[in-house]
């Protein structure tokens, strides 16, 4: 997948666009969370697995560029959600992540926060509450 990106562009509710890695094996899930979030004025990158997410963000290291947040899908062929969060993180210590899964449970939302996760977003996936969880990040990171 390729970078898409819109120029930064103010949001109705004061904020800017924020590079965003995507990352599900379910091709038109990634493809429907891409174009919300690029209509939404992000930066984002999309992988269909685990490593390829690590390459990317390593692209992006290697460019000076920042990784502001990480939409992990819990299940992957390569590595789980939990597993590409824990290396990104250690690539980009300050990069957040959102998770999403068509089984979400309570032991999965618990397994989401002892990773450092800040949420876990069942699919069908609300938007709203997406928008909400990026509203947040960029309130607690004084951006908003």
């Amino acid at each position: 997948m390729e970078n898409k990106a819109c120029p930064p562009r103010s949001f109705p509710w004061g904020l800017h666009g924020l590079q965003i890695l995507v990352v599900d094996d379910d091709l038109p899930c990634l493809e429907s969370i891409e174009t919300y979030l690029v209509s939404d004025g992000h930066r984002v990158l999309t992988a269909t697995g685990g490593l390829e997410a690590l390459d990317r963000a390593r692209h992006l290291k290697r460019e000076n560029q920042i990784l502001d947040l990480s939409i992990l899908d819990f299940h992957m062929p390569d590595l789980t959600g939990i597993e590409t969060f824990t290396r990104l993180v250690e690539e980009f210590p300050l990069v957040a992540g959102i998770f999403i899964s068509g089984d979400a449970s309570i032991s999965l939302e618990r397994l989401v926060r002892e990773a450092g996760g800040r949420a876990l977003v069942p699919k069908p996936l609300d938007f709203f509450r997406v928008r909400n969880l990026i509203s947040e990040l960029h309130r607690e990171r004084g951006d908003a």
